[in-house]
């Protein structure tokens, strides 16, 4: 009965919703493997955004215990802005690289792009083979939870950020100097991390303001309810959302009185007073 379902509601994103792209993959018995779709508005909004895509997997707790794989951006008024999602069995090689070949085609290779994710071997993997020209970031978040469990104490912690947050290489010198003078495993395991993915003087590309993968931290929340339900109620809970989401979108910017977004305006007039 499920793949039946499925198919209907994969037949319903891709021809009542313009420019929709939808994928599904089953396996030799019929029955469910992966499923990704991306909405015709984003697609058609990604061209006019940060080419910054945050991805990121997480549970689900409904009959399937599948896992959500999201692929999100920042808008204009620093809002989630989502890419793509995809349903598959679990976060390993395989889903990933399938993920990342179907994101291509609606978020083509550029040497512009960069990808943001946590430190899951297998994102990495995939990111390097589907997207080999994107810049790979990883989450500082991350970074830093994994400092905590791996070198006990916080002591390091304002130091560690003061390097990341480098945007002269003199600076981001001197803060990395000081991390090896006191602590040299620390200082071994961030070179291994890779400097280019988490300071910002290395970044080969603009990360913007998004060094983190709180975005899609945000999304899992959003979807909190919806990740106990069946994966057709699931999909078409995330339809639904984003539905409304585009259509408040809308709405707020038909009231601008210029080009500019609500949240750039906020910030404009923080900076004023």
């Amino acid at each position: 009965m499920f793949p039946l379902l499925a198919a209907q509601l994969y037949t319903l994103f891709r021809w009542a919703y313009l420019g929709t792209v939808t994928r599904l993959q089953i396996d030799e018995s019929g029955r469910f493997n992966y499923l990704f779709i991306a909405f015709g508005a984003s697609i058609d909004g990604f061209p006019f955004l940060c080419k910054v895509i945050v991805v990121e997997g997480t549970f689900l707790y409904g009959s399937y215990k599948g896992t959500l794989l999201t692929s999100l951006a920042q808008d204009g008024n620093f809002q989630i802005f989502p890419l793509a999602l995809g349903v598959v069995d679990t976060e390993n090689d395989e889903s990933w690289r399938w993920f990342f070949t179907q994101l291509k085609v609606v978020n083509p290779d550029a040497m512009d792009l960069m990808i943001i994710s946590d430190r899951h071997k297998s994102t990495a993997k995939a990111i390097d083979e589907v997207y080999p020209l994107a810049s790979h970031g990883i989450c500082t978040y991350h970074l830093y939870k994994n400092i905590l469990v791996k070198f006990k104490g916080k002591q390091m912690f304002p130091l560690v950020k003061k390097a990341a947050r480098c945007f002269r290489l003199t600076d981001f010198n001197d803060a990395f100097s000081e991390i090896d003078e006191c602590d040299p495993n620390l200082h071994g395991y961030l070179q291994r991390a890779g400097v280019k993915m988490w300071v910002g003087v290395h970044f080969p590309d603009d990360r913007y303001s998004l060094v983190t993968t709180y975005i899609a931290e945000s999304m899992n929340k959003a979807l909190s309810n919806a990740r106990n339900l069946s994966i057709v109620r699931l999909l078409e809970a995330i339809r639904t959302m984003m539905i409304r989401w585009f259509a408040e979108r809308r709405e707020d910017a038909s009231t601008q009185q210029t080009q500019l977004t609500c949240g750039v305006e906020k910030r404009i007039n923080v900076t004023q007073l």
